[in-house]
């Protein structure tokens, strides 16, 4: 008995300097000799949770609960049935979790008189959230929130008004949502939460703000989570493996994509074989994108497993197939995921893929579409980055009417945004394609500065496709044949076998323009054949080495 109570005292102790692991092992230890009490079930269900250790969470979340229930404390009680619906729900299991939360209802429901119950207006919150019911979630999370002050319960106040913040965030009401998020995150930056909240409120708050690409918050936060990791023990688990998802997307957008990819790659493998279901997928998805990005075929099977999960994969495969050349497996692909976004902040997040693709594939009124609902959302989601991804999307419009000089006061305004956020990746596509505004208006100087500026910033990324891209169009401006540097552009991409209608989405010309680049090439030439001009330009020497044979026509 008094090895079982020292055992006991030292778990306590292990929790409070956030050596979890350790505390885990020492509570269940000493639950083989005397059943632990009912704080020391509590103490041992968030080490587990934190851990990642599913099974054991839910015991002691169990016993927690029924020894609660036992002794008339039914606050307690429903605090307890809350974890463990949340972890249920982390894991997969739904209708388990469905369960339990219908039994925390009839708990209280049998004990009228008492307070409300923050904890589970948060379950029903999260329903109502599922379902797209966006101003109910908030009113109840509100509701909730309040009584979290009003009880002095940190972990009630900081989650539920985080979760409110997110409710009104989809509702369309950025400046309340954002406010009431502020208010939330304030004590989880301050280190007044549990570990646990802690972990999740981070990741809730800055995956709310990246979709809503209000990214000066995904910064602040980001950096915030990042220091608090690094006050604690290396950890595995759902929960700090979620942690790290998010720790990577502040990786990716300050230039860091090895380290980013990296990180997402570790967090697969330690989640691959344990408790998480929901938070994998995740993690494979934007492991999917890192490796689209960096040019890795790994991309392709990360999208698999990310589906296999129930993780939505686009707009990412959609750009992966669009890179490929499989425009209309792209364009398709992109088309069902907005047929299935209910959110104006799920449709941001692909519109300005659409964009892109629908040109690809020569639909300019699609593209147009894509740019009029990017302008309405913007009018509600007003950021810096939604603002600088619209002047993009209508400047690329722009230059597939063949009106360069439209597009370029866009692009300028979208590069100055990207440059004061500090997104090198976003700065430099832009600059590609100011690039190609330029050489369209015949100032091939300033086409060659943007496109070598862009070349440093793709190579420092480690972005080979994009890289490969630039070092195509920074191919010789003057050919010996009379061509001009477009005609040049216009010549790789015929030897790479793209049609008209696809030269001129990747260039953002016309495709009545490119019609006329292209028979310009055969005139300069004297050939008559698509084949015939890029083997020509083969056996001259017209593009760098590198350049794959012509395609067969």
């Amino acid at each position: 008995m008094a090895d079982a109570a020292a055992q006991v005292i030292h778990a306590r102790d292990l929790h409070r300097q956030s050596r979890w692991a350790e505390a885990c092992d020492a509570f269940l230890l000493a639950d083989r000799g005397v059943p632990l009490g009912v704080e020391d079930l509590e103490l041992l269900a968030e080490c587990a949770q934190i851990l990642g250790r599913g099974a054991d969470a839910v015991r002691a979340l169990d016993g927690a609960y029924h020894a609660r229930v036992r002794a008339g404390e039914i606050d307690a009680a429903v605090t307890s049935g809350f974890w463990l619906w949340h972890a249920l729900i982390l894991d997969g299991e739904f209708a388990r979790a469905a369960g339990w939360a219908a039994r925390v209802r009839q708990l209280v429901a049998e004990h009228p008189g008492g307070d409300e119950q923050g904890w589970l207006l948060v379950t029903q919150a999260y329903g109502q959230l599922a379902a797209g019911e966006y101003e109910d979630a908030a009113r109840l999370t509100r509701r909730a929130a309040e009584l979290g002050a009003r009880q002095g319960v940190v972990d009630l106040f900081a989650f539920a008004t985080t979760v409110c913040g997110r409710a009104l965030l989809k509702a369309g009401r950025l400046a309340e949502g954002l406010s009431r998020m502020d208010e939330g995150m304030l004590p989880v930056t301050e280190g007044a939460t549990s570990p646990r909240v802690t972990s999740m409120l981070y990741c809730s708050a800055i995956a709310t703000c990246h979709d809503a690409l209000e990214l000066g918050r995904v910064r602040e936060w980001g950096r915030s989570l990042d220091g608090w990791l690094d006050t604690l023990p290396p950890l595995h688990g759902a929960y700090f493996g979620n942690c790290r998802i998010y720790r990577s997307l502040l990786m990716r957008l300050q230039g860091s994509w090895q380290a980013a990819r990296d990180e997402l790659d570790a967090v697969c493998i330690e989640l691959a074989e344990g408790y998480g279901r929901l938070v994998i997928g995740h993690a494979y998805y934007y492991l999917a994108e890192m490796h689209r990005l960096l040019g890795d075929e790994e991309a392709e099977d990360a999208y698999r497993r990310a589906s296999d999960l129930g993780e939505p994969v686009q707009p990412g495969l959609a750009l992966l197939r669009l890179s490929q050349g499989d425009v209309g497996t792209a364009a398709t692909g992109i088309r069902r995921a907005l047929a299935e976004a209910r959110s104006d902040l799920d449709r941001c997040r692909l519109l300005p893929a659409q964009v892109m693709i629908m040109l690809a594939a020569g639909e300019l009124d699609e593209a147009k579409g894509g740019v009029e609902e990017l302008v309405a959302i913007s009018d509600t989601f007003p950021t810096a980055a939604m603002r600088a991804e619209l002047e993009g999307a209508r400047a690329a419009v722009a230059m597939a009417e063949g009106r360069p000089a439209d597009a370029l006061p866009l692009l300028r305004a979208a590069s100055a945004t990207w440059r004061e956020l500090d997104a090198p990746y976003e700065t430099a596509k832009v600059s590609v394609l100011i690039a190609s505004a330029c050489r369209d208006l015949l100032d091939e100087e300033a086409a060659v500065f943007e496109l070598r500026a862009a070349a440093d910033a793709f190579a420092r990324l480690g972005a080979r496709p994009d890289l490969r891209r630039v070092e195509g169009l920074l191919a010789p401006t003057t050919a010996a044949h009379g061509l001009s540097a477009r005609e040049i552009e216009v010549l790789r991409l015929v030897a790479d076998g793209k049609t008209n209608q696809a030269i001129a989405a990747e260039l953002f010309l016309s495709e009545r323009t490119v019609d006329r680049h292209v028979s310009n090439i055969f005139d300069k030439l004297g050939v008559r054949s698509r084949t015939a001009a890029a083997t020509f330009a083969l056996e001259h020497r017209l593009f760098p080495a590198g350049i794959r044979r012509p395609a067969r026509q």
